[in-house]
């Protein structure tokens, strides 16, 4: 429709006056009409760091870059970020950034300070987000050992803290890496690199090496200058601006329908099977999945690769949480990270509107330990004095001994400390801000052969079911999500590359082990195996050390494996059972007793071993009686045999998927 014209007639003082106090008073009505939303903190919001284009110059400035895949490198990157802004208060640029994010090629050469807080993955390798920086920096090194650049970052100084986890073989590869490079371009370290150990107390490394660099900062106060007075730095809790929404309102999916080519694009697949693997038998459960993923053609996958997902938490957990804050499931709401109300370092808000039971679902671990900066964050919301007091105790350091006996030792979760504390009623913008972590995705070795599956990813779980010492019983989120699905539910997924592939070569020897859920990419190799069987290629041998209880209770894929020694895809299978007699059995055991077959296929060109399932134990073992056959079969000494299989990996023959 065409808007009315109005004639124009003759010009009135009286009425324009009126008419520009009205509109006057209208625009003020509508500025000041409250919008419906729930308050955050009483916390000042941080003034956030500038990007590089309008950063201050004349003020000091710190970078804060971090690699992670759990979560932990982030969590302890943005507490760090908070320690500097409240010791150097508005003087400096506190600037925390996903290294993903990070423009080094343009912005590392200017950096003063710049400290990297990396994880290492896998076998040494570097997380998802990191991937790509880890690259450039390796090739960076690489060019200046060269000679083809100048060591271009002498102005900078760094601080490296590596998060893994000891009982890894690489243990902190990416952080020992990340400290030769800057060194080797040129770089000055402002302390020493701290290195934290998962299987300890990865809290207490951090904690410890955050000391060493406040000294060194102190001692060189050219590089962010004085600390501020007492009291006049910032001390900011992360709270998100939070716009509730009426009921009803059109709810936003909690993953837009992407890709599937990575964890921040990930594809809703529709799951086409589930069924159990263990017999009846059995006091335990594993899983065999089934994911179609032919509604998006240009998703693929290779054998040996993992799949990562988005799992959801329980009907009764988030029922359970949402008593806790005190709101009803079906609350919806918007989340914002700009503007009045939102403070603090804060991820990108999940999507939006959302309701609380989705939001509690997909975006809240509510089921693991908090951290003692989300206990902070309970205190600050506390109405009773005695919980507020206690909870601030517990993220002290002088309650390091109350926070080890409370929740460490007890694997007390987020969700049973606020049940224990219930006058901490958080508002939702603080609880998804400081406390409940975002759900990290879980990866699962791919089950399936690309040749025999293109469309449809398999993934065989066991589900996890422990009990707490609290007596709490502890449902895996992923796993027991898994379980819970039936044919038709979607889940988010997203592949993940990995380079735990068969050889191209198909006439190469290979060994496999893998014992329980470890069978998982063999299966998938088994599969790839028998394809090429079936168009008539040459194969050259195959032999799988598997392991598992009992005969009649776990032995998972049993009428597969059997069918794959009759076919060729396997030359030989060797089974441990390590609970079906008086004396435990297991695949080491069976390599070493197999010794001089398993040596005689090392010694043709290009044998692989390829080791998949517990880094902690099994790994270690069957690392142990690889040196043991080596020692006996080639006539070495403890020292030489050790050597040769060291040589066996740095070669590319030696492939580990542990976790």
């Amino acid at each position: 429709m065409e808007p009315a014209t109005v004639a124009p007639g003759p010009f009135s003082p009286g009425i324009a006056v009126a008419s520009l106090v009205l509109l006057v008073f209208t625009i003020l009505l509508l500025y000041l009409k409250p919008k419906s939303s729930i308050k955050s903190p009483k916390v000042e919001p941080i003034r956030r760091a500038s990007t590089a284009a309008e950063e201050d110059l004349s003020k000091p400035s710190v970078r804060i870059l971090y690699g992670t895949q759990t979560g932990t490198a982030e969590r302890f990157s943005k507490q760090l970020g908070n320690e500097l802004r409240r010791k150097y208060g508005d003087g400096t640029l506190v600037e925390v950034v996903d290294i993903e994010n990070y423009k080094a090629e343009r912005r590392l050469p200017k950096e003063r300070l710049v400290l990297f807080l990396m994880a290492t993955y896998g076998d040494g390798e570097p997380t998802d987000n990191a991937a790509d920086f880890y690259s450039w920096i390796c090739n960076e090194v690489e060019d200046v050992e060269n000679g083809v650049k100048d060591r271009y970052l002498e102005g900078v100084h760094y601080g490296v803290f590596g998060l893994g986890n000891k009982q890894y073989e690489h243990f902190n590869a990416v952080g020992k890496r990340m400290q030769t490079s800057m060194e080797a371009l040129g770089a000055t370290p402002i302390c020493r690199r701290g290195d934290g150990d998962d299987d300890d107390s990865i809290d207490d490394d951090f904690e410890k090496w955050c000391t060493d660099l406040f000294a060194a900062l102190d001692a060189q106060p050219a590089l962010l200058g004085a600390a501020a007075a007492e009291g006049t730095g910032s001390d900011t809790l992360a709270a998100y601006r939070v716009e509730l929404l009426p009921a009803g309102s059109k709810a936003a999916s909690p993953f837009p329908d992407g890709s599937g080519s990575s964890a921040h694009d990930p594809y809703w697949a529709v799951i086409s099977e589930v069924r159990e693997l263990h017999t009846a038998a059995s006091d335990r459960s594993c899983v065999h999945v089934e994911i179609d993923i032919s509604g998006k053609s240009q998703l693929k996958y290779e054998t040996g690769d993992h799949v990562g997902m988005y799992a959801r938490n329980s009907e009764q957990v988030v029922a359970r949480m949402a008593c806790l804050l005190g709101l009803p499931l079906e609350t919806s709401f918007r989340l914002h990270a700009e503007g009045e109300g939102a403070s603090g370092d804060l991820d990108a808000p999940f999507p939006g509107p959302i309701q609380l039971s989705t939001a509690l679902a997909y975006f809240a671990d509510v089921l693991s330990s908090p951290h003692k900066d989300a206990l902070l964050a309970l205190a600050s919301c506390a109405t009773d004095s005695k919980e507020a007091e206690q909870l601030r105790l517990l993220a002290s350091a002088a309650g390091k001994a109350q926070y080890t006996d409370y929740i460490a030792k007890q694997h007390r979760s987020l969700m049973e400390v606020m049940e224990g504390f219930p006058s901490a009623k958080p508002s939702l913008g603080l609880f998804f801000g400081s406390i409940a972590p975002r759900l990290a995705p879980r990866y699962y070795s791919i089950s399936s052969g690309a040749a025999k599956h293109p469309r449809s990813v398999h993934v065989t779980c066991a589900v996890v079911r422990d009990v707490m010492p609290t007596g709490r019983i502890h449902d895996g989120v992923a796993s027991s999500h898994l379980q819970r699905c039936k044919p038709g539910d979607c889940i988010p997924v997203f592949i993940r590359r990995s380079t735990f592939k068969l050889p191209d070569d198909t006439h190469t020897p290979v060994i496999m082990i893998g014992p329980g859920t470890g069978l998982a990419p063999f299966r998938g190799f088994i599969q790839e195996r028998q394809a090429l069987i079936e168009d008539m290629a040459e194969v050259g041998p195959a032999v799988l050390f598997f392991g598992c209880r009992n005969r009649a209770h776990d032995y998972i894929y049993e009428a597969e494996l059997d069918a794959a020694v009759e076919s060729g895809a396997l030359s030989q299978l060797h089974v441990a059972f390590s609970r079906a007699g008086p004396v435990k059995d297991y695949v080491q055991h069976h390599m070493e007793s197999n010794g001089a077959a398993v040596w005689e296929l090392l010694q043709q060109p290009g044998a692989c071993v390829y080791v998949c399932g517990d880094a902690k134990n099994m790994a270690k073992d069957v690392h142990r009686a690889l040196i043991s056959v080596a020692a006996s079969q080639g006539s070495m000494s403890s020292s030489q045999a050790e050597a040769w299989v060291k040589r066996l990996g740095d070669s590319g023959r030696y492939h580990k998927d542990v976790w």
